[in-house]
């Protein structure tokens, strides 16, 4: 289409693709492929009722084995979109995008209460989304038939996924393929805003942090200079047996609580009895 010279696939794109098409093979094998549908699939009332959240992360992974054209379309996807964009992301950013977006996808799936949802066109399609974000004037084949700018590709799928939902055509969740526009959509639009709160929200923790360990140092400080240093001046002029009880009890606990200020003294403590 008009991916020729596109760089090879990144470690996210190429770990995602390994997973996803290693638990296809693992579908195929008998008992081995039901067990893993009937634990990893999507359903919703599992996820809320049963607490099994893993469900929302795993069924991404997993597609029909009738109809392999379904996992193939969906990795050549995932291929075709995301190498560009791991490359102008990074892995670590790919990767949360993309799980972001599946459970997103997912979590606007739960109006299917008792269905049984498998497949990563949601996440596919926040990747599709995210390109026609950074990119809305590239042209694609829709359909492998009908250039169009991949803007107006996002929207028709979007729209006829709205319109199936609304009238239950198919046995596709198309709630879930829209659940992943919008997941993305929400996605690109706040993960600047959201990540300057929580940097901000990280500097004043760290400055409040400094604030406080700077202010327990300087009662460290003020503790030794008005309560240590007498009673290690009169063991230094008069030896231990001039302390009292109450005073070797003072050293004590200076020694366990703080260790580290002793470094540099001229009276080490040890065992006051």
């Amino acid at each position: 289409m008009m991916f020729s010279g596109a760089p090879a696939a990144g470690s996210a794109v190429r770990n995602l693709l390994i997973a996803t098409i290693g638990a296809y093979l693992l579908q195929v094998i008998p008992v081995v492929g039901a067990y893993v549908l009937r634990y990893g699939a999507l359903v919703p009332s599992a996820v809320f009722s049963h607490g099994q959240a893993w469900r929302l992360l795993t069924y991404l992974f997993l597609h029909d084995l009738y109809t392999p054209f379904h996992l193939f379309f969906n990795m050549l996807a995932l291929w075709m979109f995301g190498v560009e964009l791991e490359s102008m992301w990074g892995a670590g950013k790919f990767y949360r995008f993309y799980l972001v977006t599946g459970v997103g996808s997912a979590l606007l799936s739960f109006i299917m209460w008792d269905s049984t949802i498998i497949g990563a066109s949601g996440a596919i399609l926040g990747l599709l989304t995210a390109y026609a974000w950074y990119f809305p004037n590239r042209t694609i084949l829709m359909f492998f038939i009908f250039p169009v700018p991949v803007r107006l590709a996002v929207l028709i799928i979007g729209l006829i996924s709205l319109f199936l939902a609304r009238t239950g055509g198919g046995t596709i969740a198309h709630l879930t393929h829209l659940g992943g526009i919008v997941a993305a959509l929400a996605y690109l639009k706040f993960e600047r805003p959201v990540a300057d709160w929580l940097d901000g929200a990280a500097g004043y923790f760290r400055e409040r942090r400094t604030r406080s360990d700077s202010a327990q140092q300087a009662a460290d400080d003020r503790y030794f200079e008005n309560v240590i240093d007498p009673i290690l001046k009169r063991i230094s002029d008069h030896g231990m047996d001039s302390l009292t009880s109450k005073e070797k009890e003072t050293l004590r606990d200076a020694s366990k609580k703080h260790r580290g200020m002793w470094r540099g003294k001229k009276v080490v403590p040890g065992d006051f009895r």
